[in-house]
């Protein structure tokens, strides 16, 4: 595949490189549902993508074309004035996985992506995927922390048909016990009622 019209040189068909972001590309990383939502609105429109071996997307982008985006779990990648980002780049011939490959192939006419239209596709996924985002900060169940980006894990229905939502940081999200309810109640004297003491 010829590589001459891109502005750098991708790695040899010998394992993955540590590129630096922002010196001819930005970045843009999706965890794997919203990724493959955003992915199938694009269709033909989007540029290259690598998916790592667990599944997130990342697409390039021009660089400087954007710095960040509030939508749950995606992260744009640039060059920070005090620090140096990289992404592991595979050769342009690893197109499938388990390991990091293109999922898009790499080439000439099929490099960057349109940032605005990237960040439609993958705003249209965090609602569908996630539901509007609740107003105001919610609290991470497991770090117990406020975060910007609330992401429900799991919803207590009552009877009355009120309904409690537990929230996961991004980065907690994963690691929520499905089909396990959260303790509600924390207190010593919860515990010692639970007779759990």
């Amino acid at each position: 595949m010829p590589t001459r019209a891109l502005p750098w040189k991708p790695p040899p068909a010998v394992d993955v490189e540590a590129l630096p972001v922002g010196k001819w590309w930005d970045a843009v990383r999706a965890p794997a549902a919203i990724g493959e939502r955003a992915l199938k609105t694009l269709g033909d429109e989007t540029g290259a993508v690598i998916q790592d071996n667990s599944g997130t997307l990342y697409w390039l982008i021009a660089v400087g074309s954007t710095t960040s985006w509030h939508l749950r779990g995606v992260r744009v990648l640039t060059e920070l004035a005090d620090e140096r980002t990289y992404l592991g780049v595979p050769p342009v011939s690893w197109t499938t996985g388990p390991k990091a490959h293109w999922r898009v192939p790499l080439g000439p006419d099929r490099y960057l992506t349109h940032p605005w239209r990237l960040r439609e596709a993958l705003a249209e996924a965090d609602r569908a995927e996630y539901g509007l985002m609740p107003e105001g900060r919610q609290l991470c169940y497991r770090c117990q922390l406020p975060t910007d980006e609330p992401i429900p894990v799991d919803v207590e229905i009552r009877g009355n048909g009120v309904g409690k939502t537990t929230y996961a940081c991004p980065t907690h999200t994963p690691l929520y016990p499905t089909g396990q309810q959260p303790r509600a109640l924390t207190s010593a004297a919860a515990t010692e009622h639970e007779g759990r003491r």
